[in-house]
């Protein structure tokens, strides 16, 4: 049998790892995804600033049986309409408004574009 206080002791001891757990979850850093995403950020938003032909390739195509899209597509009129923190968003004529399209950069398989 155990004695009451090695018990109480044991229990005192988990309590404090879960406390310096939480504590470290809770104080996460940065992560290499996070700094993965700035940089495609980064590089969307000076591609997509400098009318650069860009061309994506989509791992969950976003319209059935188009994995691959190169924008601006003036014969869709598809334009890239927003570039998130972590996600991308595309415009489309839709009726007789427009359509937005985002998924998140976790979708892109590739990017691709054309240097000058």
């Amino acid at each position: 049998m155990i004695p009451k206080y090695l018990h109480r002791l044991m229990v005192i001891a988990a309590l404090v790892v879960l406390a310096v757990t939480v504590i470290g979850l809770a104080s996460k850093p940065v992560t290499a995804q996070d700094a993965a995403n700035r940089d495609m950020r980064a590089l969307l938003e000076r591609l997509v600033g400098g009318g650069a032909d860009v061309t994506v390739l989509f791992d969950k195509p976003l319209v059935s049986g188009e994995g691959v899209w190169t924008l601006p597509d003036r014969a869709a009129g598809r334009t890239i309409s927003q570039v998130g923190a972590d996600y991308l968003c595309f415009s489309e004529p839709w009726n007789t408004g427009t359509r937005e399209r985002c998924t998140p950069f976790a979708n892109l398989t590739s990017v691709s574009y054309l240097t000058p």
